[in-house]
């Protein structure tokens, strides 16, 4: 293994578990109270609202409520996971600053919008059929998300090496 890919893994899971370290910090309290229902609850309650004005969603804490619906929003199901990796990767690929920053906003705004797909599809499908949910949630839905995030990451690290190699050959 070159000493550059030994790098990004070293840095990349230096920062994942940093990331983690420091989010299970963060008390439930804090979080179902606070971040929850106004980062995740409350748009996805408008999305599902939006599209489907008759169930008449609401957002109590950590939970989007209809009359045949309830979806609790917890650790782990908003999103942290995929972002603290997805970031961790961006930070230890070595590239400038600008496609660093650029890599994380973009990327942060790609899984949060993911994720909120994921929160509203999984609304629906306790909504239509309670049986589907624990495979949905747990085994589809994740897998799909880091394959997503893999690409966005994939396309990412090619736009980077593209732009700083053209940049290369323009200062030669």
């Amino acid at each position: 293994m070159d000493f550059q890919t030994f790098r990004f893994i070293a840095i990349a899971a230096i920062l994942y578990g940093a990331f983690h370290f420091a989010y299970h910090k963060v008390p439930d309290e804090v979080l179902s109270t606070k971040i929850y229902p106004n980062v995740i609850g409350h748009f996805a309650a408008n999305t599902i609202n939006t599209l489907t004005p008759d169930r008449n969603v609401t957002v109590k804490d950590h939970a989007i409520i209809s009359k045949a619906a309830k979806l609790n929003i917890v650790r782990g199901c908003d999103g942290s996971g995929v972002w603290f990796m997805l970031t961790a990767a961006i930070l230890g690929f070595g590239a400038s600053v600008r496609h660093t920053i650029i890599g994380f906003v973009l990327g942060t705004l790609t899984v949060y919008l993911i994720n909120q797909v994921r929160i509203v599809g999984l609304f629906y499908v306790i909504e239509y059929n309670r049986a589907w949910f624990p495979p949905v949630h747990t085994y589809y839905a994740p897998t799909l998300i880091i394959f997503l995030i893999a690409g966005f990451f994939l396309v990412w690290t090619r736009w980077c090496s593209k732009d700083e190699l053209a940049t290369d050959s323009k200062e030669a």
